[in-house]
């Protein structure tokens, strides 16, 4: 027994040493030159999972680098730039012996501009296979890196005709890593690790020149508070040194929507609910984490056009208004009351068109708007619906639904909100189901709805509602 103390006692310290011998890596992913919802946490749940990563959102050039060894560069929007303070930052990162990460493609303006300042340039022309490693390489073929001084450089991929895809560089104490972004994943939901057997161990190589004390603090930097902050009749707008030109445009679309959106609401937001908006390096998403919304500055070409901006900004919103419940129909209501603030805004026949493209999507599935409910599910023998079909139906018949109801009372929205407001409360209510859903569009239309929805296909009972009035 002695002696299997003492072999154990050697194993847990050798696996101890072992541990202390692994290079710790501080990873930065930066989204503020251009936002995805993968770039947060995605990228490192993948490759760095078993070391620590922050994001940055705000202005590169300010974060604080002096805890980090690697700085990963996801992409950057076309209508930015890397600006000489983020190069400058960039080059003393390395020179200190951080490791640079550059994804990038032919068609990435802002990310070979970046490239070219370290000798290298992605371009077309790659052919299959990647050849470099014992792993199977992943991801489209297409993008081969050149070159200017192939002697800086040690190769890691070729292609088939042995074009250089993936190499490194050393610059001072650190290493720069240049290959193409098809080689990572890139689904928000991370469900595509690829290379991650490959691609997780040379980050952290590219990482080793600099030293990082995992007893200090290392912390990103959110959406809020941002590089400025603007404050205006209780809104706050945050932003970087990058957006700066769209704030103002931002702010001012903002401003010009909230009292329209409370009209057709009905209600004022809740306390402290949609009061900061966060301003997002892209063209393509936001988010409503109730206090905040985070909004994409080029969504549907932004500031040229107004219209989209206008759903958008509602959309988000809306999640925020309909607190502390959601509703059945989360995503399309809030789409739904942006095209209905888009006609009080001036845009009546482009919301329309919306409307009834949308609701026309939907008919190809459920013809008369009697066989399934918002899941996708038929009490009638339908084949259950599922992916780009059920989305169609849940946006498509939810709209058809709200237009119905519309027609009968124009301000339905206001009263149902006005309803839900003063009889849904977590103190009254466990739960916001579909039960409860068309109770409370029955307090707001004055008559039962029930026997309606469930000639709709909805398996809803007035007996299992926690609303009553």
């Amino acid at each position: 027994m002695k002696r299997l103390l003492i072999v154990l006692l050697f194993g847990a310290l050798a696996l101890n040493a072992l541990a202390r011998s692994q290079p710790a890596v501080h990873g930065v992913v930066d989204l503020a030159h251009e936002f995805t919802f993968y770039g947060d946490g995605r990228f490192a749940r993948q490759y760095l999972r078993d070391q620590k990563a922050v994001t940055s959102w705000g202005t590169l050039y300010k974060f604080d680098l002096s805890n980090a060894n690697l700085l990963v560069l996801l992409g950057c929007a076309p209508q930015l730039c890397y600006c000489p303070e983020d190069i400058a930052v960039i080059n003393r990162f390395l020179q200190e012996g951080g490791g640079v990460v550059i994804f990038g493609g032919s068609d990435h303006g802002p990310q070979n501009e970046l490239a070219k300042t370290f000798g290298v340039e992605f371009e077309k022309g790659a052919r299959a296979p990647l050849r470099g490693t014992t792993e199977k390489i992943e991801g489209a073929v297409g993008i081969r890196l050149k070159l200017t001084q192939p002697g800086f450089w040690t190769v890691l991929l070729t292609d088939a005709v042995k074009a250089p895809v993936a190499a490194t560089r050393k610059i001072g104490k650190g290493q720069l890593l240049v290959l193409p972004r098809a080689l990572a994943g890139n689904n928000p939901d991370a469900s595509d690790p690829r290379n991650a057997d490959w691609l997780a161990p040379l980050l952290v190589r590219v990482a080793s020149g600099k030293r990082v004390d995992a007893t200090k603090p290392f912390k990103g930097r959110g959406l809020t508070p941002g590089d400025y902050v603007e404050e205006h009749e209780g809104l706050k707008l945050h932003y970087s040194d990058y957006l700066k030109p769209y704030a103002s445009s931002m702010f001012a679309i903002a401003q010009r929507c909230k009292p329209v959106i409370e009209k057709r609401m009905g209600v004022p937001l809740s306390p402290g609910m949609a009061s900061e908006i966060g301003l997002l390096a892209t063209g393509a998403g936001g988010f409503s984490s109730g206090r905040v919304l985070g909004l994409a500055v080029w969504w549907g070409g932004f500031p040229e056009r107004e219209d989209s901006m206008i759903e958008f900004i509602t959309h988000e919103s809306v999640h925020s208004w309909v607190l502390p419940f959601a509703e059945i129909w989360n995503e399309p209501i809030a789409t739904y009351v942006g095209n209905l603030v888009m006609m009080d805004m001036g845009f009546a026949e482009e919301a329309n068109r919306r409307i009834q493209a949308t609701i026309k999507r939907a008919t190809k599935h459920d013809p008369q708007m009697k066989l399934y409910d918002m899941q996708g599910n038929s009490r009638k023998g339908a084949p259950k619906l599922e992916g780009g079909a059920r989305a169609e139906l849940q946006w498509g018949k939810a709209f058809w639904i709200f237009e119905q109801l519309r027609k009968e009372k124009p301000d339905f929205l206001a009263r149902y909100f006005q309803a839900k407001r003063r009889l849904a409360s977590k103190e009254k209510i466990k739960k916001y189901d579909a039960n409860n859903t068309v109770a409370m569009l029955s307090v707001a239309m004055g008559r039962d709805l029930f026997p309606w929805f469930r000639e709709l296909g909805f398996d809803v009972d007035r007996t299992k509602a926690e609303i009553h009035e």
